[in-house]
């Protein structure tokens, strides 16, 4: 596929090896050339492996299978940064995969959302069929920054989420429950219903991902039921590296916390209620803050490593398995595993 660009500029080989670190990071790919300095710390794998390769030519490392073989649609996102060719003297034939066509060949010119937009207006005027938009809302693109909402600057606010708001909103609550809670029963019950909240939050947070996110095919017909699902959990997959859209906002998850609780009101005592929701609190609270650092967190602990390799899979590979946060659990117990182990 040759990329076109009115600023496309020509670069030897040489010049490519100098953006080798993090203030300037380029990769050559065929013979084209990429500049992912403003993305190598949003990298799916971790910007350390991306910094591994700096300044080299990454066309056979895309394809190995020991380090990771990519996806079409990180092609699709590669694609995103590129700033020129390498010049006639330096080209190199381009290696073909087995089945013999480039990959950039396979990525599909798609007219859906323009990220450099505000997107709630182009989602509101739309007229993308439902499959068109299940496919393509669940194809990754990236922004070096948050993506824009509305040109409202006030409206915009309110979409925008930092991770710390989530523990500043909900630590009070949780705390405030508990003391109430202890007004109607012994703290040894009020231990056993808070132990309760936080392992039944294991399942709820499966099961909100999958039937309630992931409604997905099951969407009626209609711009309006799409921007709900935009809204909901679209963006997320339109944008997983997007820092500001990887938290519920506080109104959603109050909103949702009000119809769990209205729910548990009718089964629970007094004290007992107030247990259960301040252990589901603290799940809640640990899902998000770890939702958070799966996108952009770093570790050199085993496991989490492989908990975050898990999601961004469930991301950049296949939607519609991997519902599993902060475990692979309930994934194994309902068989919404990945049909095959690999990444």
């Amino acid at each position: 596929m040759q990329l076109t660009d009115t600023k496309q500029r020509e670069y030897s080989r040489e010049e490519v090896a100098k953006h080798d670190n993090q203030d300037s990071l380029w990769v050559v790919r065929g013979n084209q050339v990429f500049d992912l300095t403003t993305f190598h710390t949003d990298h799916p794998g971790g910007s350390e492996i991306l910094m591994q390769f700096g300044g080299q030519d990454i066309t056979e490392v895309l394809r190995d299978s020991d380090v990771h073989a990519h996806s079409i649609e990180a092609y699709r996102v590669l694609k995103d940064f590129y700033i020129g060719e390498i010049v006639a003297s330096d080209r190199r034939p381009l290696s073909k995969p087995v089945d013999g066509k480039d990959e950039m060949d396979c990525i599909e010119d798609v007219d859906f959302l323009d990220i450099h937009k505000p997107l709630m207006a182009q989602m509101w005027w739309s007229s993308f069929s439902k499959d068109v938009y299940i496919r393509e809302v669940h194809r990754p693109r990236h922004l070096p920054r948050p993506a824009v909402f509305f040109a409202n600057p006030f409206l915009e606010k309110f979409t925008r989420t930092p991770w710390w708001v989530i523990p500043i909103y909900w630590t009070p609550i949780m705390l405030g429950l508990l003391y109430l809670g202890s007004e109607y029963e012994r703290a040894q019950v009020m231990a056993i219903g808070f132990v309760f909240g936080l392992i039944s939050w294991t399942l709820m947070e499966y099961s909100i991902h999958r039937f309630v996110f992931h409604y997905d095919e099951n969407i009626p017909e209609g711009t309006i039921y799409q921007c709900a699902h935009f809204l909901l959990h679209g963006v997320h997959h339109f944008l997983p590296m997007d820092s500001m859209r990887l938290v519920m906002p506080p109104a959603l998850s109050t909103f949702l916390a009000l119809h769990i609780l209205a729910i548990l009101s009718c089964v629970l005592s007094m004290g007992m209620l107030h247990a259960v929701c301040a252990g589901l609190i603290v799940g809640y609270v640990l899902y998000d803050e770890c939702h958070y650092w799966l996108h952009h967190g770093t570790s050199q602990n085993l496991y989490l490593n492989q908990l975050k390799t898990y999601h961004l899979r469930h991301h950049y590979k296949d939607f519609k398995a991997g519902f599993g946060i902060t475990s692979d659990f309930w994934d194994k117990v309902f068989g919404t595993q990945f049909a095959s182990p690999e990444y």
